[in-house]
């Protein structure tokens, strides 16, 4: 039996590209960028070379890219030390930091900015709003609240920064970090088809010296930089085509039940994740049901495993015990989500 992915929110799977860019540089170039060998020489200007091309596609400078170990340590490093204002629904690296202060937000995840703008004080050192968020799908108006902080910056005659998670967002919306008027961003491969264990995070030139510490993982950077040009390169085509089945598939749920509603906003959202509530079923058992049939999805973020709701849920005033996450990528076609469809009406929703 064909299993069916529809999971690509918590992981995408590994593109063949990248595999073979990765095996280059794990059995062939391989040596320590730090050596002074000539191997290691060699392996520092594939380093460099990659943090170029990282640089070329998020309209950055080489010197403002900072290779990590994922998402979570990008997150971690941008928000450390610092009084921080976040929305209710960031990332579990981020709402589990001390030192922080959550802002609302409303029934579609938007982030409610003019409390936003009451909360920022003399004493805040940086604001923190995910561009697209990982349960719900919610597009941030990024750049609104960048000029929010750059006037409150002024207000106070102090640098107040601005960090976005953009893990969700870079294979559907473009990322021109100078655009977006911010100072931090995080990215990781896991999430753009490119390799687990490898992520970055952008700081703006004549922000914090941000350092981290270790062995570069060279394989992993090398698949991350390809990884990246192929988003790019596929970004549009890819968005029609998951926008696409998003449609159809919320369009055929709800001839199954029209009851069936969405949690945030499909005009708000990003085109490949689509949470749902389902009137009377219990989500982790429906979830399970589903899985035994061959269809993966989720009942939330994967990073929430050990918690009991999804507090972005809460946040918007869904529930979280008959709401389901579907999430759509490359391989997705419209034949799988009819196979999809004629299952979930067997199971008589």
């Amino acid at each position: 039996m064909k299993r069916i992915y529809l999971d690509y929110a918590s992981l995408t799977p590994i593109d063949k590209g990248v595999l073979k860019e990765m095996k280059k540089y794990s059995s062939e170039d391989y040596s320590n960028p730090s050596s002074i060998h000539a191997s290691g020489i060699k392996a520092k200007k594939a380093l460099e070379g990659a943090r170029v091309r990282t640089a070329k596609v998020l309209h950055a400078h080489e010197d403002e890219i900072i290779f990590t170990s994922g998402g979570t340590e990008s997150n971690h490093l941008a928000l450390k030390g610092n009084k921080v204002i976040i929305s209710s629904t960031e990332h579990s690296s981020i709402i589990k930091q001390e030192n922080t202060i959550k802002i609302p937000v409303d029934k579609n995840g938007l982030i409610d900015l003019e409390i936003l703008k009451k909360s920022i004080t003399s004493e805040t050192t940086l604001v923190s709003v995910m561009m697209v968020n990982n349960e719900i799908g919610s597009i941030q108006p990024i750049q609104e609240i960048a000029k929010i902080v750059r006037d409150a910056s002024k207000s106070f005659n102090k640098k107040i920064f601005f960090h976005t998670d953009a893990c969700q967002a870079f294979m559907h919306l473009p990322i021109y970090v100078e655009k977006l008027g911010i100072d931090f961003l995080t990215l990781d491969g896991a999430k753009i088809y490119g390799p687990r264990g490898v992520g970055m995070l952008y700081v703006k030139r004549g922000t914090l010296e941000i350092e981290r510490a270790g062995t570069e993982n060279l394989p992993g950077i090398m698949g991350f930089a390809y990884a990246l040009e192929l988003g790019e390169k596929m970004r549009e085509k890819e968005t029609v085509h998951v926008s696409n089945l998003k449609n159809f598939f919320f369009s055929e749920l709800q001839k199954l039940n029209k009851d069936i509603k969405v949690n945030g906003s499909l005009e708000h959202s990003s085109a490949h994740i689509l949470n749902i509530s389902i009137p009377n079923i219990d989500s982790e058992f429906f979830v399970l049901q589903l899985d035994a049939k061959g269809i993966e999805c989720s009942t939330k973020s994967a990073c929430l495993r050990d918690e009991d709701e999804s507090y972005v849920l809460k946040a918007i005033g869904a529930n979280s015990k008959t709401s389901v996450r579907f999430s759509f990528g490359r391989m997705t076609t419209q034949r799988d989500l009819k196979v999809v469809l004629k299952i979930i009406r067997e199971n008589g929703i």
